[in-house]
C-alpha cells in the first residue's frame, strides 16, 4: 500500500531506487510467457557495454552484466548473453542472434556514473532497444516472443528515464546493476 498522496508510479521508482528489483507494467499473458518457457528456447540477453558499478566485487575484466546472465540461467538453462555497443547499436550479430529467440530482455542501463561519462547513453541505449522491438514486431517469426525491457536508472534521471520508454509494454526497474541487484531482477522475471 502506498503512502497517502504518493502515485503507484512514484512508489514503484521510490522502491527501484531503494534497491529492489520492480515490475513496473509487464502483461500477463507476456509474463507467463516466460515463466513457461519451452527448455529448448533461448532467452536471448542483450546488455550494453558499460563500465562497472562504482561499488562492485567483480573481477575488472568480467562482464558487469555477467551476473544476470548467470541468475536467469539458474531459471532457464538456454540463455544467449550478447552485449551491445550503445553507441554503434544494433548489427547483423544481433539480429543473428535474435532469430533464435524463445524470449527477449534488453537492459537499458543509465545510472549516474554512466551519464556523467556520455550524457548521449540514454538515447543510444534506448534506440537499441527500440530497434530489437521493432524487429521482433516486423518478423513474424519471432511474433510470440516476448520482449522485456529491464531499466537500470538513478538520481535525478530516474523519472524521465522512466518516461521515455513508456511504449514498451513490459517494463522492470532497478536503481543500480549489482550482481545482488541483477539477481533480483531475475527474480522478478521468473517470479522465485
Amino acid at each position: 500500500m502506498t503512502a497517502p498522496g504518493v502515485s503507484n508510479l512514484t512508489a514503484i521508482l521510490q522502491g527501484a531506487s531503494i534497491g529492489s528489483a520492480s515490475i513496473v507494467r509487464c502483461p500477463a499473458t507476456m509474463l507467463n510467457r516466460f515463466r513457461s518457457l519451452n527448455p529448448a528456447e533461448y532467452i536471448i540477453l542483450f546488455t550494453p557495454v558499460v563500465p562497472h558499478p562504482l561499488s562492485t566485487e567483480l573481477d575488472l575484466n568480467m562482464d558487469p552484466f555477467e551476473p544476470l546472465g548467470r541468475s536467469l540461467s539458474r531459471r532457464h538453462s538456454r540463455i544467449r548473453h550478447v552485449p551491445y555497443v550503445p553507441s554503434k547499436g544494433m548489427t547483423q550479430t544481433h539480429i543473428d542472434f535474435l532469430r533464435t529467440a524463445g524470449a527477449v530482455v534488453v537492459v537499458v542501463c543509465t545510472t549516474q556514473n554512466i551519464a556523467t561519462q556520455n550524457t548521449h547513453r540514454y538515447n543510444e541505449q534506448t534506440g537499441f532497444a527500440r530497434d530489437i522491438s521493432h524487429r521482433v514486431e516486423q518478423d513474424e517469426s519471432l511474433a510470440s516472443v516476448p520482449l522485456l525491457l529491464v531499466l537500470i536508472t538513478d538520481g535525478l534521471n530516474m523519472q524521465p528515464h522512466y518516461d521515455g520508454v513508456h511504449d514498451f509494454p513490459a517494463l522492470i526497474t532497478h536503481s543500480n546493476y549489482t550482481p545482488t541487484a541483477l539477481e533480483g531482477v531475475a527474480r522478478e522475471i521468473f517470479g522465485a
